[in-house]
């Protein structure tokens, strides 16, 4: 599945780049008015990445099978067209009902290529680091970045913003097309059960074959195609399918804690008595809903982002949502190589944390957003291996 994505990837890389070098990347694709944001302070920042890095690869390979603490990796190659500076932006982990971020430390090779990160809440509650890069024409740039996030076996609160929202149909979401309204009619289920209807969907998309090559990733163009290899993709034809019955969904940008080195993973969210309820409409995971310990959030797809899908953007391809993986924010820099984008999530600790403990990591990890500077007692955290364990460490005890 991933060789086929990357394939489809540089395809639509190479057709979209004289568009965006003309200067479609200059007057600034996607969601405009990214806020200041906290500097991330660098001193002991790669002491930090080399510790979370060597502890995730040292951990023996598995599948995440309750709450704890999960690491995540992910890196980009890069390299500069025009000499910088530049600016790039990463997505995080996320802070959500069921997942806490305790740090995120980024590095770079060479050291002094990123001259400055900032971390920021881009549209109110998407946390990503956004990096200013230095350097000359035709250098090459490494960006490495590391996390270790509790994720908690319990429902979060329920999210009571306006659902609604999440209704209307987009550029990559074609929830009023015709196609996908047919659809829509032959999968519902009799008894209009909303967790069966996804288990539909899920087993549709499964099904498909493909007809033809797939030349964009919105619903309607893989509706066409037949092509059900692409996560991004089967993730928009879910979230229209939805709501083409009134149900407001969105789709994620994630990190399956499944010890596999990947580039990212999308699935959706569909809103149900009060709650959001996340499924894998490429059916990497079977269960509806998923258990919050499956996945590893890094990106909650907004409206805007759905709408700036099908413009020209630098090392995306059509009918993918913004911010979901990279973001080239200037032009003269670009992906580069067969490595230019990778993620990985390991086990590193099952455990029951209790609402103490999730209480103090989220408030830990809003200051890190606050101040861009992780606080030891949040390091310290990262590596406990139980409960009693990792409520010390937030609290500075021994």
């Amino acid at each position: 599945m991933m060789l086929e994505k990357r394939v489809l990837r540089l395809m639509v890389l190479a057709i979209g780049m004289l568009p965006v070098m003309a200067g479609c990347a200059r007057k600034g694709v996607g969601p405009p008015g990214l806020p200041p944001g906290a500097t991330v302070e660098s001193a002991g920042m790669a002491e930090i990445h080399a510790k979370a890095a060597a502890a995730v690869m040292a951990a023996p390979p598995g599948v995440m099978e309750e709450g704890g603490l999960v690491g995540v990796l992910g890196g980009v190659h890069l390299k500069f067209l025009e000499a910088g500076p530049h600016e790039v932006l990463l997505p995080i982990p996320q802070l959500t009902g069921t997942q806490v971020p305790l740090f995120c430390a980024i590095t770079s090779a060479p050291p002094e290529a990123a001259a400055k990160c900032r971390v920021l809440l881009r549209d109110g509650s998407n946390a990503v680091f956004v990096v200013r890069l230095d350097g000359n024409r035709d250098q090459e740039i490494r960006l490495e970045w590391s996390s270790v996030v509790l994720l908690i076996e319990a429902p979060g609160a329920p999210d009571l913003r306006d659902p609604e929202r999440y209704l209307n149909a987009t550029a990559c979401v074609q929830s009023g097309a015709k196609a996908v309204k047919s659809l829509a009619g032959s999968l519902w289920p009799a008894d209009g059960r909303i967790d069966r209807y996804a288990a539909n969907i899920q087993a549709h998309i499964r099904g498909m074959k493909q007809e033809k090559p797939p030349r964009s990733l919105d619903a309607e163009g893989i509706l066409a195609s037949g092509a059900n290899w692409i996560c991004t993709a089967n993730a928009n034809l879910a979230a229209a399918l939805l709501r083409a019955k009134e149900i407001p969904a969105r789709t994620l940008a994630v990190v399956p804690p499944i010890s596999q080195r990947l580039e990212m993973h999308r699935i959706v969210e569909c809103y149900d008595g009060g709650r959001w309820h996340r499924f894998d409409s490429s059916s990497l995971h079977a269960d509806i809903p998923m258990k919050p310990w499956q996945s590893v959030v890094m990106a909650r797809t907004t409206i805007a982002d759905e709408e700036a899908s099908m413009k020209p953007r630098m090392g995306s391809s059509p009918g993918a949502p913004y911010g979901q993986e990279l973001e080239l924010l200037t032009p003269g820099v670009t992906l580069w190589g067969d490595d230019f984008f990778w993620t990985m999530s390991k086990p590193l600790a099952g455990f029951e944390a209790g609402e103490e403990a999730a209480d103090l990591a989220r408030g830990a990890w809003e200051l890190f957003l606050k101040t861009g500077a992780p606080a030891p007692n949040q390091i310290e955290s990262a590596w406990a291996s139980d409960a009693g364990d990792f409520i010390k460490a937030l609290q500075g005890r021994e």
